[in-house]
Protein backbone atom coordinates (compact mmCIF):
# COMPACT_ATOMS: atom_id res chain seq x y z
CA UNK A 1 0.00 0.00 0.00
CA UNK A 2 1.80 3.26 -1.30
CA UNK A 3 1.42 6.40 1.29
CA UNK A 4 -1.25 7.87 -1.04
CA UNK A 5 -3.54 5.19 -0.80
CA UNK A 6 -3.10 4.97 2.94
CA UNK A 7 -3.89 8.76 3.18
CA UNK A 8 -7.23 8.35 0.61
CA UNK A 9 -8.36 5.34 2.94
CA UNK A 10 -7.57 7.51 6.07
CA UNK A 11 -9.72 10.30 4.93
CA UNK A 12 -12.38 8.22 3.33
CA UNK A 13 -12.98 6.76 7.39
CA UNK A 14 -12.93 10.09 8.28
CA UNK A 15 -9.78 10.75 9.97
CA UNK A 16 -9.37 14.05 11.02
CA UNK A 17 -5.88 15.83 8.80
CA UNK A 18 -4.01 15.93 12.22
CA UNK A 19 -4.23 12.19 12.87
CA UNK A 20 -3.63 11.38 9.04
CA UNK A 21 -0.60 13.17 9.61
CA UNK A 22 0.37 11.44 12.51
CA UNK A 23 -0.60 7.83 11.04
CA UNK A 24 1.68 8.83 8.31
CA UNK A 25 4.75 10.11 9.99
CA UNK A 26 4.73 7.07 12.26
CA UNK A 27 4.75 4.86 9.22
CA UNK A 28 7.59 6.75 7.79
CA UNK A 29 9.88 6.39 10.62
CA UNK A 30 8.80 3.40 12.44
CA UNK A 31 8.11 1.55 9.16
CA UNK A 32 4.92 0.31 10.85
CA UNK A 33 2.73 -2.29 10.00
CA UNK A 34 -0.96 -1.63 9.06
CA UNK A 35 -1.79 -3.61 12.53
CA UNK A 36 0.25 -1.13 14.51
CA UNK A 37 -1.49 1.73 12.76
CA UNK A 38 -4.94 0.28 13.25
CA UNK A 39 -4.30 0.23 17.23
CA UNK A 40 -3.02 3.91 16.86
CA UNK A 41 -6.38 4.40 15.38
CA UNK A 42 -7.95 2.67 18.11
CA UNK A 43 -6.01 4.85 20.86
CA UNK A 44 -7.36 7.98 18.81
CA UNK A 45 -11.00 6.79 18.81
CA UNK A 46 -11.23 5.35 15.30
CA UNK A 47 -12.51 2.16 14.75
CA UNK A 48 -9.74 -0.41 12.58
CA UNK A 49 -9.57 0.36 8.81
CA UNK A 50 -6.55 -1.62 7.54
CA UNK A 51 -7.33 -5.03 9.47
CA UNK A 52 -10.35 -6.65 9.80
CA UNK A 53 -11.45 -9.86 10.48
CA UNK A 54 -15.57 -9.35 9.48
CA UNK A 55 -14.36 -8.64 5.36
CA UNK A 56 -11.27 -10.93 5.76
CA UNK A 57 -8.47 -8.98 5.67
CA UNK A 58 -5.32 -10.59 6.63
CA UNK A 59 -5.14 -10.81 10.53
CA UNK A 60 -1.17 -11.02 11.95
CA UNK A 61 -2.21 -13.42 14.42
CA UNK A 62 -3.94 -15.85 11.75
CA UNK A 63 -1.93 -17.03 9.05
CA UNK A 64 -4.29 -17.61 6.99
CA UNK A 65 -7.30 -15.42 5.22
CA UNK A 66 -11.32 -15.33 6.60
CA UNK A 67 -12.79 -17.41 3.83
CA UNK A 68 -16.00 -16.95 5.44
CA UNK A 69 -16.40 -14.31 2.99
CA UNK A 70 -16.84 -14.29 -0.33
CA UNK A 71 -17.91 -12.09 -3.38
CA UNK A 72 -21.09 -13.13 -5.64
CA UNK A 73 -21.25 -13.44 -9.09
CA UNK A 74 -21.88 -10.50 -11.16
CA UNK A 75 -25.51 -10.08 -12.42
CA UNK A 76 -25.85 -9.68 -16.02
CA UNK A 77 -27.89 -5.72 -16.84
CA UNK A 78 -29.42 -7.09 -19.95
CA UNK A 79 -32.65 -8.97 -19.22
CA UNK A 80 -32.52 -12.35 -20.44
CA UNK A 81 -35.83 -13.88 -22.27
CA UNK A 82 -36.58 -17.53 -20.78
CA UNK A 83 -39.01 -19.80 -22.86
Amino acid sequence: MTIKDMEFTLKTYGVEPEDIETLVSHYKKAHASLSQLDEMLEEMGYARIFTDEIFGWMDDDEDEYDDSFSYSEKNHHRPQWVD
